[in-house]
């Protein structure tokens, strides 16, 4: 590149076709050496990450144009609209629940939040949270990602990392604090919230996407107790074989897997499948504070660790950020935080009982995304059909007395079979 350079000194001073020629023959090398090095580096990255979708999304990503160009100009104040945003964002959760509670009167749901049996056999199996060593802090830390946004405390994983052996013990014992307590730090439950414009006018609060940006010191003593307490419920089995999300040896393909081979199974029995895909909306959002709480005491913790939780949902607050802008907090009554680990194995919780909903129909699920499907002969088609649909008035009537609103428009039906 350095005598690229230099060619191209010669010709500007020279004006000569000659050294034109020189530099041009270079330079059209030069590109293509670095387009053919650019794409056995991809090819390469490709070929290493199979099989981890998170990383081999990464890598394409890094291969389409940039969007930074299509930032949205807001013609508003910063300071108003970042107020409407976040007014609007707060009360996601209370407005779908009570759309819930409209829709189970119209169709006349007697709503209850009755709970399944207690699943722990004695006192001997309650969870207790233990204390944890720095080694493992320190494993935790350096195992976070290193381009995760801070929170409200602008403290970035990165710093973290950097000074990891000046402040390991004083996090691990505010860590150890927090769980013997059974208080979560108030100064983590302040979450900051940016927005991904989606499309429209971006100054309509429902055309942007809400990024949560929670405390990276939060998120070590979330996946602390994620650790802890996935441990004790994976040993115990005291959790639905139903849900993949968040658990070990599960994902989302394994999941498409299982459902694919029950597919093909029933086609070569002949056999025609319906799959119901459901959607709920803004699901994390709706969650009710009281209900989970229960179901987490359900499963056999003790009160310490039933406080701890509850010290975690309560009192949460949130601000919106415009550029420099940040609106006032708003305190959140409804939800489970966005952006921490703990949020998906919490919904997991929240609706372990649904895969025992239906009746004649499966029911697989990816946390929030759910297919319920019912494969049958020809002859046996119009009986199926009502057992499907008695099923999904079920399913309906559970997500009503769980404030979980399915939202019709998005809740698509596939038809499978052979010709």
């Amino acid at each position: 590149m350095k005598l690229r350079d230099k060619k191209l000194r010669i010709f500007r001073l020279s004006r000569n076709a000659e050294d034109w020629d020189v530099y041009r023959q270079l330079r059209n090398s030069i590109k293509t050496s670095l387009r053919a090095a650019e794409s056995n580096f991809v090819r390469n990255q490709i070929e290493e990450y199979k099989g981890n979708s998170r990383s081999m999304w990464k890598v394409i990503r890094g291969c389409l144009p940039s969007k930074d160009s299509e930032k949205p100009v807001y013609q508003k104040d910063h300071k108003k609209l970042a107020n409407e945003f976040n007014e609007y964002f707060a009360s996601v959760g209370k407005i779908a629940a009570d759309k819930v509670k409209r829709l189970a009167e119209v169709n006349n749901i007697q709503m209850t939040t009755a709970l399944p049996p207690a699943r722990h056999r004695s006192s001997l199996d309650l969870f207790e949270f233990r204390t944890v060593t720095p080694d493992e802090v320190r494993t935790i830390i350096l195992n976070s990602p290193s381009n995760k946004a801070p929170g409200a405390d602008k403290i970035n994983i990165q710093f973290i990392k950097d000074s990891l052996e000046v402040i390991l013990d004083p996090v691990t014992d505010i860590i150890n604090c927090s769980l013997m307590t059974s208080t979560y730090p108030s100064m983590w439950k302040i979450a900051e919230v940016v927005l991904l414009h989606k499309e429209g006018d971006p100054e309509i609060a429902s055309n942007n996407r809400p990024i949560s940006l929670l405390s990276c010191l939060s998120k070590i003593c979330d996946k602390v107790a994620l650790n802890q307490y996935t441990e004790h419920l994976t040993n115990h089995r005291l959790l639905t074989e139903h849900q993949s999300g968040n658990q070990k040896k599960h994902s989302t393909e394994t999941l498409n897997i299982a459902v694919t081979d029950m597919l093909l199974e029933a086609m070569d029995n002949k056999q025609l499948s319906i799959v119901i895909l459901l959607d709920m909306s803004k699901a994390f959002d709706s969650v009710d504070h009281n209900v989970l709480l229960q179901r987490i005491l359900n499963l056999g913790v003790s009160s310490a660790v039933h406080k701890w939780f509850e010290s975690y949902l309560s009192d949460r607050w949130q601000y919106v950020r415009i550029g420099t802008t940040s609106s006032a907090p708003v305190a959140l009554s409804y939800g489970i935080p966005q952006g921490s680990v703990l949020s998906p194995f919490l919904f997991n919780i929240y609706t372990d009982s649904l895969s025992s909903v239906p009746k004649s129909c499966s029911l697989e699920s990816y946390v929030d995304d759910s297919k319920t499907f019912l494969s049958f002969s020809l002859s046996h088609m119009e009986h199926s059909l009502l057992h499907i649909e008695e099923d999904l008035h079920r399913i309906f009537e559970w997500c009503c007395n769980n404030s979980l609103l399915v939202n019709p428009e998005k809740t698509k039906m596939l038809v499978v079979g052979t010709r």
